[in-house]
């Protein structure tokens, strides 16, 4: 531009950058910033030309003026703007870009006597706070801004904010648009210094309200919930974001084979959590995805011979028999990894502009080294990392830690368009995917098994913060491993065992309690023993519940009292604050399910009593109704008696059928009534010995499946 083109721009950036400029005779006449470039303009032009003393004695009549000084010899780009310029200093050697902005008490100096370039250089739409000092022969990248009575004395990015003594750099985020121009980049807004302390003061006020919000309901719906959260290495008080609604994520199968014990463990688990969670009066809305492509779901498509996509579909569907079988819910949204590789894009997308991660022949890594944070979730360093993780192998890498966002397509393999040619997404890209479009920026429990600590939560982490600069999930929870012999179960060990194949075994409704009967976070050891005596349990219960049902379907006219009505009043009176107890503190189901088996104990002792009378049945329905609300929110003991022992006729393989046990029941009538009390007696020995126990009771003789 020239010498008018540049004042011209300079007078129209006032009114653009100063609200308070008002008019224009104002501005001529009273506005010493803009008198300064003006005089400095006519100064440079006779400093170029080689005008001697002039330039310099028309610069100290200049500050003498306005208060700021401008050494001829600087080169200032258009539109710039001196807001309350008093204390300005502009040094020799300084180059500026344009639509620039200075306020008071800025110097942009120099560290040195020597010749040459000494002072800075400013990109431009560069902003610097008041009193702030740029010195020595630096470069202050484009669309940077420096806040007030900063210091700095090393170069500056693009598209940063820089504050303090001496000066932090911090990203921001940057828009790219398409305009006639092409494509363009520029911050989303340049803030002021005291506007942003107030957003971040309205901030912390906004989500000390929402805390405290989210404190009385829980204090309204009785007692407060406490988690362990991996994260903070403690137990912590729930308070979710937003009561109106607890949000959750819990880490999928990858779908490539049948599930194992684990994965039903880590299934169940977090379906108690939701259900607990919902029962204590909090909506909630949880995400639970598939991985359907990945290196597994490859392999096996080529040891099958079928398509990849084919091999995911049959697994999930799989997985969901399992998962039916087993009593866990459907989650609210179930998204698939391939339905969402735009939204991988975008952030991988984000990642390279933030420069959190780099591109090498098609492959896109994340930079560990960039995120300070990293291994917050593990608690261990870079060095203990690299020694017990499986890291993939690859000289391209610029750290051994750093993780594949995006894999270049291989041969054969499928793949999908981006940025850095075909490829696919990485393996720990589609949580931070799926969950910031579903659940949003941060939410409330992301959840999984332990072995998903390092490095799959933790990349998650560090990818997902590093886009969005906010936390990604509150609370961290993590169930246990299953062991087998003392020792993890694990694929790579072959000592795991299918769903399927413990189905062929044992009731569903047996395997769920099991599961259940160790607190989430424990190691629970996987044996047949134990899953014997989980349906030694539930067969108490169902026992319980026939007696029970017996017991309401008779008369009960005349009073009668049981010696142990007292401990059955008192402990009815407490049941549900003992439940919730327990399950509020980081729902510990076992102890949740030891109360519910001391209700049945002291109820079948109340009913040794041969209590009879109005009060006595309302005392046992009472019983019943807790024992059936509590199973409800583990969902267990959801069926009845009759169906129970159908289903244990169907595991154990009893060789009889329920139409062959009435004709032996009636035969057996017909035995007694004629008083051949051996042929009765051999009636019953012969299906006990088939696995069918007989009981009389006053309303004719029932049956059950002998659990041994």
């Amino acid at each position: 531009m020239g010498l008018f083109q540049d004042i011209r721009s300079d007078y129209k950036a006032i009114f653009e950058r100063d609200p308070a400029a008002k008019s224009r005779i104002e501005v001529f006449l009273a506005y010493p910033g803009f008198h300064a470039i003006f005089l400095h303009r006519i100064n440079h032009l006779l400093w170029k030309t080689g005008v001697p003393v002039l330039p310099r004695l028309l610069s100290h009549i200049g500050r003498f003026l306005t208060g700021i000084e401008i050494h001829p010899a600087a080169s200032i780009g258009a539109g710039f703007v001196i807001d309350h310029g008093m204390g300005v200093v502009i040094g020799e050697t300084t180059e500026v870009g344009e639509n620039c902005l200075l306020y008071q008490g800025v110097t942009l100096g120099g560290t040195g006597k020597e010749k040459g370039k000494r002072h800075p250089t400013l990109g431009n739409n560069v902003v610097v706070g008041s009193g702030a000092k740029i010195l020595g022969a630096i470069k202050v990248g484009n669309n940077v801004i420096i806040g007030a009575n900063s210091v700095i004395l090393k170069p500056v990015p693009d598209n940063s904010i820089c504050v303090g003594v001496p000066g932090r750099i911090t990203r921001k985020k940057i828009i790219r648009m398409t305009t006639d121009d092409g494509l363009v980049e520029m911050m989303d807004y340049f803030p002021d210094p005291i506007v942003e302390k107030l957003r971040e003061l309205e901030s912390r006020i906004n989500d000390m309200d929402r805390r405290l919000d989210s404190a009385d309901k829980i204090k309204e719906r009785g007692g407060r919930m406490r988690i362990y959260n991996t994260l903070a290495g403690k137990k912590e008080e729930f308070i979710p974001e937003n009561p109106a609604e607890v949000r959750m994520y819990a880490c999928g199968i990858t779908a490539y084979d049948h599930c194992h014990i684990g994965h039903a463990r880590s299934a169940i688990v977090f379906d108690v959590m939701r259900r607990y969670i919902k029962y204590r009066g909090f909506p909630v809305k949880y995400i639970k995805n598939f991985t359907d492509i990945d290196d597994k779901i490859i392999n096996r498509a080529r040891q099958e011979g079928i398509a990849w996509d084919k091999v995911a579909e049959k697994y999930i569907d799989e997985y969901y028999r399992d998962m039916d079988s087993l009593g866990v819910g459907r989650a609210d949204v179930e998204p698939k990894a391939t339905e969402h590789i735009q939204e991988m894009i975008d952030i991988v997308k984000g990642l390279i502009d933030k420069g959190f991660a780099y591109e090498i022949d098609g492959s896109v890594y994340f930079e560990v080294l960039k995120f300070q944070d990293y291994g917050k979730l593990s608690k261990r360093d870079l060095e203990d990392m690299m020694a017990g993780a499986r890291v993939e192998v690859d000289d391209r890498k610029r750290n051994p830690m750093d993780f594949a966002l995006w894999k270049a397509s291989k041969e054969g393999e499928p793949s999908w368009e981006s940025p850095w040619g075909p490829g696919r997404p990485g393996w720990h890209i589609e949580c931070s995917a799926m969950s910031l479009k579903h659940l949003g920026v941060t939410f409330d429990i992301h959840g999984g098994g332990a072995d998903l600590i390092f490095p799959h939560h933790e990349n998650e982490i560090a990818q997902s913060e590093a886009f969005t600069g906010r936390p990604f999930a509150k609370y961290w929870v993590h169930n246990g491993f299953i062991t087998v012999d003392k020792e993890k179960m694990s694929k790579s060990l072959g000592n795991f065992f299918t769903i399927k194949e413990i189905l062929n075994k044992f009731d569903a409704e047996a395997i769920r309690f099991f599961l259940l009967s160790t607190h989430y976070r424990s190691p629970i050891e996987f044996s047949d023993e134990q899953l014997k005596e989980a349906e030694l349990s539930i067969d108490r219960y169902y026992t319980t519940a026939l007696r029970t049902r017996d017991f309401l379907m008779q008369d009960n006219l005349k009073d009668k009292h049981s010696p142990d009505e007292k401990a059955l009043e008192d402990i009815t009176s407490k049941f549900s604050a003992g439940f919730r107890e327990a399950m509020d503190d980081d729902f510990n189901t076992a102890l949740a399910i030891g109360n519910i088996f001391e209700l049945i104990r002291v109820l079948n002792k109340y009913l040794d009593g041969r209590p009879s009378g109005q009060k006595a049945a309302a005392l046992v329905k009472l019983a019943d109704d807790l024992l059936r609300e509590s199973g409800g929110v583990l969902n267990i003991f959801a069926r009845t008696p009759e169906e129970w022992y159908k289903a244990l006729m169907t595991v154990k393989s009893i060789d009889v059928t329920e139409e062959g046990i009435a004709a032996k029941i009636e035969e057996r009538r017909q035995a007694r009534e004629a008083k051949d009390w051996a042929s009765a007696d051999l009636i019953r020995k012969d299906l006990e010995e088939k696995g069918i126990i007989l009981e009389d009771r006053k309303d004719g003789t029932g049956w059950k499946v002998k659990i041994s």
